[in-house]
């Protein structure tokens, strides 16, 4: 299913290791390393940060990610379904792992999301331009855009579902403008319609701080919550699933669908990427166990940079 590692030699492969920790794990860390200071400065109100990425700058990435998509049509048929199916056996395992385990709903409501969405953008996509080049940075970001309209739908849902009732959460989605801004970049991509080019600068100059804002966000959570909360075993439930149970499925679900080569590869270290930092943005303005999200987000990132090697070696 997975094409072999062919002329790579074992040191590249470590200088490689190193080097992706120097220029993409580090920069991350230090930016929410900002925001934890910034917090412990002043008293920031992240909910109005949420806001910000949420309606404004979200919508202006997935614009320009869905219009300069350059993917062949069986190559996105393909990343539809595994997300599709990937994202539903991920739903379930989670749902039935929090009735047994007897979980609060806003924890299971968090448990949820750390399981189904992982980091495969802000940290996903250096790691594949880095490992596949450019080629398999064009196919990741095919698939990071699935998973922001899914976060920012499906996420939005769950998380609203841990305080209100489906009819509320089910408002709450059709007033995010990242529907929208769905609709209007998937028109822009399959009627070939190119974006006037200072618009296109805009958009893109807003959509690149969307990271750098969510970050930030993870940073000041991390500095809220108290490291007594590492002793709670839903915490750890979560990060099992995240880092045993969701790579497991991922394979399963690229044999199901018969995925084979580069984008077998692609699709396999993205989905199983640390959870994803965006579900520290939808708990803190919808609802949700903060501590457990941030925790989990926290401890399967930094678990990451022992797995990484090993998911790369599968891939």
């Amino acid at each position: 299913m997975f094409r072999k590692k062919t002329g790579v030699d074992g040191w590249t492969a470590m200088g490689s290791y190193w080097s992706l920790l120097g220029s993409v794990t580090l920069p991350l860390f230090l930016i929410c390393v900002f925001g934890a200071v910034l917090y412990q400065w002043r008293r920031v109100d992240t909910v109005s940060l949420a806001d910000i990425s949420l309606y404004i700058l979200a919508p202006c990435l997935l614009i320009t990610a869905l219009a300069g998509a350059q993917v062949s049509g069986g190559s996105l048929l393909s990343v539809l379904w595994f997300t599709v199916i990937q994202t539903a056996l991920c739903w379930i395992v989670a749902v039935l792992v929090g009735r047994i385990c007897r979980l609060r709903p806003e924890t299971r409501a968090s448990m949820t999301l750390t399981t189904l969405f992982s980091n495969s953008n802000n940290y996903g996509l250096p790691v594949l331009l880095l490992a596949y080049g450019t080629k398999g940075f064009s196919l990741g970001a095919t698939y990071v855009v699935g998973q922001v309209i899914l976060v920012n739908t499906l996420g939005l849902y769950i998380a609203s579902r841990a305080n209100g009732s489906p009819r509320q959460a089910i408002k709450k989605i059709a007033q995010t403008p990242l529907i929208y801004a769905a609709i209007i970049g998937l028109g822009l991509y399959f009627f070939a319609v190119h974006i006037p080019a200072p618009l296109e600068s805009t958009l893109k100059l807003a959509g690149d701080a969307y990271p750098v804002i969510v970050l930030l966000i993870l940073g000041i959570q991390l500095r809220k919550i108290q490291l007594s909360g590492m002793r709670r075993y839903d915490i750890w439930i979560s990060v099992g699933l995240r880092v045993l149970i969701v790579p497991l499925l991922s394979l399963l679900t690229l044999r199901m669908l018969g995925i084979h080569g580069l984008l077998a590869s692609i699709l396999f270290v993205e989905s199983s990427m640390p959870a994803a930092i965006n579900a520290t943005v939808l708990v803190e303005k919808y609802g949700g166990d903060k501590q457990n999200v941030a925790l989990t987000v926290a401890i399967t990132t930094i678990l990451s940079f022992a797995t990484l090697p090993l998911l790369m070696r599968l891939g």
